[in-house]
């Protein structure tokens, strides 16, 4: 019996991955669901697209600041995260609140 010692830094850094993402997509989650709760029904189709397009501005931002060599990169990365994930669902919701009050 052979045991790898890469394995449990792989099973962490796959937790972490999907920890993050659920940092990242959650907030504009939560948005939409609200949303469709008050009517919307159409409120949860756009939501591949803001999660891609905050997945890909997340990854911009923290290749930027990895280029710039900041101190304390696991901060510097959750902090990105956190940022574009509120700043996306802010987004969103200002986005389905002036289209749901355009069409009235």
């Amino acid at each position: 019996m052979t045991y790898s010692a890469g394995m449990p830094k792989l099973i962490l850094s796959c937790a972490v991955l999907a920890l993050l993402f659920c940092l990242l997509c959650g907030p504009v989650l939560y948005v939409a669901l609200r949303f469709r709760r008050r009517g919307d029904v159409a409120a949860l189709r756009p939501l591949r697209s803001v999660w891609l397009a905050q997945l890909a501005l997340a990854a911009v931002f923290i290749f930027v600041a990895d280029d710039a060599r900041l101190g304390n990169p696991v901060g510097v990365m959750l902090g990105i995260v956190i940022g574009v994930s509120l700043g996306g669902a802010a987004v969103f919701a200002l986005w389905r609140l002036v289209r749901r009050l355009a069409v009235r």
